[in-house]
């Protein structure tokens, strides 16, 4: 044990340099002042060039219940508090310890912090997609193998709602039509559902920034606010639509009675995108819905259309779903597009999104092999393959910080062979023996990723928890995203950190069988 612990010493002794005392602390502080100038600046430049602005420029903090005084706080101060931060680091480590020690464990710990911030927020942009997914679509969703609608539904559904696992099914009928407000159109996917049973399997109703779900069943009253009264939204819009979406609007309450404008016509929920930038309506205005091959006529199909009324809108945080779908009564879409009782397909919830593929397995078998039956990890395989992709590309990039820390290692230690060679004569003449001069210099290896990976680990785990608490606030209107989410996983953060501390002692072993190899009589021959 004793042995042990004075090869313990003598390796720790190796990696400390010399006492530089308060010159060396003036130097840091320095250094310290002139890069959080210098990430102060290009922040500022950062900011303007790609547009991230400053976060003055976004609400305050107080919405998510913090500071208010953090609100005021600029991009540039994170950005120049973090670079403070490494030059404080770099020069205690070159305060306390050789240069080129302090440059290896500067890189261990860059390689376990860089890795660890990173694939946290790619984790956290994962699961911030995934919520947005399923919260817009079914768990698993069923349909007919040949992508017609099918009939006899309702039979099939009280069977699955009878599985074990499934918290909720409800039926759709799905269609793509383009739709009309004033002379602006949109090509959108009309979706029919069932109020009732929808809200127990989408999160639809919690998405709806105006108006109610259960007002699919019911009819729509006309829009009656006059445009000065709406904020300046209208008086925004050129002359000529504003009065092409009131069209529709009956001034007289006898052709009201005459068209049925204010109680026949149909409610419809549209997408934010949709329903506020590219066709700019309000709840109360009606739209146009035409299908091209819907309607029967002497000579085939020819098209088809009714009019909608807008009862709210909604916002899933997802581009695609916000500018491209909308959601109507089942009842009212089946009538449209004549299909009588059939459906396109059945939408299922299960408690937990692990749970979908085995109950998928498990409806499969119930229905038979004329429906096909996806999870919603089938459904988006593509996306998430991709972002499974680039998270790995991103962690073999970042891996490469540690592996230069290894060759910065072992370099290290080369130097230190050379330069303790007399030490290490002296030693076995003394009587050390070859493995106790290896293990010294393995023990070397250890000290500076342990150093490295732990503060590495502390740094990015405490980083990830600030940012993760306090937010870092994008704008939405860009990223789709209001704050940096972050998500830890546990086992990916050990791996980086067991990772760093293995090459971190894997690079210490050339050197340490070297200096076990090396004789006395080379060591002392010119002293």
């Amino acid at each position: 044990m004793l042995e042990r612990g004075f090869e313990w010493f003598v390796a720790w002794r190796h990696l400390r340099g010399p006492d530089r005392g308060r010159q060396w602390t003036l130097k840091v502080g320095l250094l310290l002042l002139f890069l959080t100038v210098v990430g102060r600046v290009a922040a500022h430049y950062a900011g303007k060039r790609y547009g991230l602005g400053t976060m003055s420029d976004f609400p305050s903090f107080a919405a998510y219940g913090r500071p208010r005084w953090i609100g005021h706080l600029e991009t540039g101060s994170a950005v120049s508090a973090g670079i403070g931060f490494l030059a404080l680091y770099l020069g205690l480590m070159f305060r306390y310890f050789t240069v080129f020690t302090a440059f290896s464990i500067f890189g261990v710990f860059l390689g376990t912090a860089a890795p660890i911030l990173a694939l946290s927020v790619m984790s956290g942009f994962e699961s911030d997609l995934k919520g947005k997914m399923r919260g817009s679509r079914a768990d698993i969703v069923i349909t007919s193998t040949d992508d017609e609608t099918f009939a006899h539904w309702r039979e099939r559904m009280d069977r699955i709602r009878r599985l074990p696992h499934v918290v909720g099914a409800t039926p759709y009928l799905e269609t793509e039509v383009m739709v009309m407000a004033g002379r602006t159109p949109a090509g959108v996917f009309l979706r029919g559902i069932e109020p009732d049973s929808a809200n127990r399997v989408l999160d639809l109703q919690k998405k709806l920034r105006e108006g109610k779900l259960s007002t699919l069943d019911a009819p729509v009253p006309p829009r009656t606010t006059p445009p000065g009264s709406l904020g300046g939204k209208l008086e925004a819009l050129p002359q000529d639509e504003t009065d092409e979406t009131d069209d529709d609007v009956p001034s007289d309450p006898e052709d009201a009675v005459e068209t049925g404008a204010s109680a026949s016509k149909p409610a419809i929920f549209l997408g934010e995108e949709l329903y506020s930038r590219t066709l700019r309506v309000f709840t109360g205005d009606d739209l146009d819905v035409m299908c091209p091959l819907c309607g029967i006529g002497p000579t085939g199909p020819m098209p088809k259309s009714r009019s909608f009324r807008v009862a709210g809108h909604f916002y899933t945080g997802m581009y695609e779903f916000d500018q491209k779908f909308a959601y109507a009564s089942l009842g009212e879409i089946q009538r449209f597009l004549g299909t009588g009782d059939e459906v396109s397909g059945i939408d299922v919830r299960v408690p937990s999104p692990e749970l979908a593929r085995s109950v998928a397995d498990s409806i499969a078998k119930l229905l038979g092999p004329r429906f096909l039956v996806r999870s919603w990890e089938e459904l988006n395989k593509a996306l998430f393959l991709a972002l499974k992709l680039e998270k790995i590309a991103m962690f073999v990039a970042l891996t490469f910080i540690i592996l230069v820390a290894s060759f910065s290692i072992v370099s290290n230690l080369f130097m230190l062979v050379t330069e303790k060679g007399r030490e290490v004569a002296i030693l076995k003449s003394m009587g050390a023996s070859d493995g106790g001069i290896r293990r010294i210099f393995l023990t070397e290896g250890l000290y500076i990723g342990a150093l490295g990976s732990i503060t590495g680990f502390i740094v990015g785990v405490g980083g990830c928890v600030l940012m993760e608490r306090v937010g870092l606030p994008l704008p939405s209107d860009i990223y789709y995203i209001e704050k940096l989410p972050i998500v830890m996983r546990w086992p990916e953060i050990t791996t980086i950190g067991v990772l760093a501390l293995s090459l971190s002692c894997a690079a210490a072993v050339y050197p340490a069988m070297l200096a076990s190899r090396l004789k006395p009589v080379e060591g002392l021959r010119y002293e």
